[in-house]
C-alpha cells in the first residue's frame, strides 16, 4: 500500500533547504509529486537521486522504500527500509513501511516483528493495526486477524482499508452479515474502492442476495475493468439468479485474464453443470481441485456432476477425498448419502445424511433439504 506521508515531507524539506543543495530539494520535491500523482516510474527516479546523493537522511530513504515497494521491488524495498530504520529507529511509520515490505516479499516473521514495533512506538498508528490484520488474514489467522482489525477500527472507524479487511476476515470467519456492515461502513469514506465493493458483494452472496450482489460486482468492475475476482463474482450472481448461460462468457473472459484462477473453473464448472453440458464442467471442476486442492465447493460439485452423469462410484470418489479435507462439511455428507442412495444402499445413505445434520449448524435451507431426504429413506 502506497503512502504519502505529509509529514516527511515538511519536515525534510525545512532540512534540506537549509543543508541540501537545490538539486537534492528538486528532486525531493519531484518525487514527492510522482509519488501523489501515482507515477512510480519518475518517483523512482527523483528519489533514487536524492537518496544517492543524501544517505543519511532517513526521511528521503523511507519515501524511496515506499515508491520502490509501489514498484513491486520488494527486496530492494526492504534493504532501503531497513536502513532508514536503522537512521531513525524510534520512527514509527519507518517500522511501518518495512513491515509492509516484507510482507510483500512474504517474509511474514519479520513482517510481524516490525508491525509489532512500529505499534510499540505508536500504539494508536491504525495503518499498522490494520496491516498486521490483513497479514494474519493471508496466513489463515481469521481469529487473530479480526482482533488485530476490530482494535483498528474502534481506533478510526473511518479507515476504510480497516473496515474492508475486517469485512473479509468475517466472510472468512462465515459472517457474512458482520461483513457487509463493515464493507458498508469503509464504503462511506471509499465510495469507488473495488475492494470495498467486491467484498460487500461477496457478503450479499454469501447471504444468498444474487441481486444485490451482482449490483456491487459490477460497481467494482466498473472501478477495475480488469477485477478477476468481479468477474468470477458476477459468474456466480448469474448462476445463483437461474442464469448459468450468462455466467459463461462472463467467467470465461475471467479465465482468458488469470488462467489459474481456481474459483473462475469452479464456477464456470457450475455455470456448466446448470446448463447439462456435464463432460465439461467435471474437467472444468478436476481442473480447479488441480489448483486448489482444498476447495470444498469444488468437491460438492464434482461430485453433484458426475451422480447426474450415471456415475456414481467416482462421485463417491470425489466426495470422500473432499472429505478429507473438510471432514465436517454437510454438504459433502449429503450429496454422499444421494449417492449411496442411487446406489440402493439405505443404510448408508442413512449415516451420510444424518451427519449432514448434525454439521449443517444454522443453514436452515440445508437442513430442510436433509430433513426431507431422511424421511423419504425412512
Amino acid at each position: 500500500m502506497l503512502r504519502f506521508l505529509s509529514i516527511f515531507f515538511v519536515v525534510c524539506a525545512a532540512v534540506l533547504l537549509a543543508a541540501c543543495s537545490s538539486d537534492v530539494l528538486d528532486h525531493y520535491n519531484l518525487g514527492i509529486d510522482a509519488l501523489e500523482r501515482g507515477d512510480t516510474a519518475a518517483a523512482l527516479t527523483h528519489l533514487e537521486t536524492a537518496a544517492r546523493e543524501r544517505p543519511s537522511d532517513p526521511d528521503i530513504r523511507i519515501n524511496y522504500g515506499i515508491a520502490l515497494l509501489g514498484a513491486g521491488q520488494a527486496r530492494r524495498a526492504v534493504a532501503e527500509l531497513e536502513a532508514a530504520t536503522s537512521l531513525a529507529p524510534g520512527s514509527a511509520v519507518a517500522h511501518l513501511d518495512l513491515a509492509e515490505a516484507y510482507k510483500a516479499d512474504k517474509d511474514y516473521d519479520q513482517a510481524r516483528t516490525e508491525y509489532k514495533e512500529a505499534v510499540r512506538l505508536s500504539p494508536e498508528l491504525v495503518e499498522a493495526l490494520s496491516g498486521y490484520g490483513e497479514m494474519l488474514l493471508r496466513q489463515e489467522k481469521t481469529d487473530d486477524a479480526i482482533s488485530q482489525l476490530i482494535r483498528a477500527t474502534r481506533i478510526k472507524p473511518a479507515y476504510a482499508p480497516a473496515q474492508f479487511h475486517l469485512g473479509y476476515a468475517y466472510l472468512a470467519a462465515g459472517r457474512a452479515s458482520d461483513a457487509a456492515l463493515c464493507f458498508q461502513a469503509g464504503l462511506l469514506s471509499a465510495p469507488r474502492s473495488g475492494y470495498g465493493r467486491r467484498g460487500l458483494g461477496s457478503a450479499y452472496l454469501a447471504r444468498d442476495m444474487p441481486g444485490s450482489a451482482l449490483s456491487e460486482f459490477q460497481k467494482a468492475l466498473s472501478a477495475d475493468s480488469t477485477d478477476v475476482d468481479a468477474m468470477v463474482g458476477v459468474g456466480s450472481c448469474e448462476i445463483r439468479s437461474g442464469s448459468p448461460r450468462a455466467a459463461e462468457p462472463v467467467l470465461r473472459r475471467a479465465l482468458a485474464r488469470a488462467p489459474n484462477h481456481a474459483a473462475a473453473h469452479r464456477e464456470l464448472g457450475a455455470a456448466l453443470d446448470a446448463s447439462g453440458e456435464y463432460v465439461e464442467a467435471v474437467a472444468q471442476y478436476r481442473f480447479a481441485i488441480q489448483l486448489d486442492p482444498g476447495d470444498v465447493e469444488a468437491y460438492v460439485g464434482l461430485g453433484t456432476v458426475l451422480e447426474k452423469a450415471g456415475l456414481p462410484t467416482e462421485a463417491e470418489e470425489a466426495l470422500k477425498t473432499g472429505l478429507e479435507h473438510a471432514p465436517r462439511d454437510a454438504r459433502l455428507h449429503y450429496r454422499l448419502g444421494l449417492v449411496y442412495l442411487d446406489m440402493n444402499d439405505r443404510n448408508r445413505a442413512r449415516t451420510f445424511m444424518e451427519t449432514a445434520l448434525d454439521e449443517c449448524g444454522d443453514d436452515k435451507a440445508l437442513r430442510a433439504t436433509i430433513e426431507a431426504a431422511l424421511k423419504s429413506i425412512k
